[in-house]
């Protein structure tokens, strides 16, 4: 029998995982922790890749894009697309694909991706007009005044192949024409 040496696998991802939810427990106990936020962000991936589930698959783009909170919430109120039965159209990136052959899918179950392999893609695009970030979007071109002042806005885009353009999906009770005020 060959070297037994080496840190065993099981006992090294519970280790991690244990300090991971020790530093998340202070962190949500109020605790001033150094690098907090990287210990929460660990914690999320760690607890994503326990769960074995796929629905916290792009949880960790979009919190790059949009910071934790931000990203949480664009995952959480991300349209789920139902079609009629026979229909094949999906929503693809404009930039990949243009037309059916590209951008069409099964013709009935769980879609995630066309018969070509593209991705289901809907666009996202936030406004956070919240106080604290509030200088930041008007200075990247958003008006933040009026009544947007204080809202946080989530618009979510899809493009199907061969479409005039874009459409715009609407989520939830909050979710008005093209945002949503969270």
């Amino acid at each position: 029998m060959g070297s037994e040496r080496g840190q065993g696998t099981v006992e090294w991802v519970g280790l991690i995982t244990l300090v991971s939810l020790l530093l998340l427990g202070m962190v949500a106990a109020g605790v001033r922790v150094p690098g907090a936020e990287l210990a929460r962000a660990v914690a999320d991936r760690l607890l994503c890749a326990a769960s074995l589930s796929g629905g916290c698959g792009d949880e960790p783009t979009l919190i790059a894009a949009y910071g934790s909170e931000v990203g949480k919430l664009v995952r959480e109120h991300m349209p789920s697309l139902v079609f009629e039965q026979g229909s094949r159209a999906v929503p693809v990136d404009f930039r990949r694909c243009r037309s059916t052959e590209c951008g069409d899918g099964p013709e009935d179950g769980l879609v995630h991706r066309t018969d070509e392999r593209m991705p289901v893609t809907a666009f996202v695009h936030v406004v956070d007009c919240r106080e604290e970030t509030a200088e930041e979007t008007e200075a990247a071109g958003a008006d933040c005044t009026g009544d947007r002042a204080g809202n946080l806005y989530i618009q979510y885009w899809t493009y199907y192949a061969n479409s005039a353009g874009f459409l715009s999906s609407k989520r939830g009770k909050r979710f008005q024409v093209l945002a949503g005020v969270l």
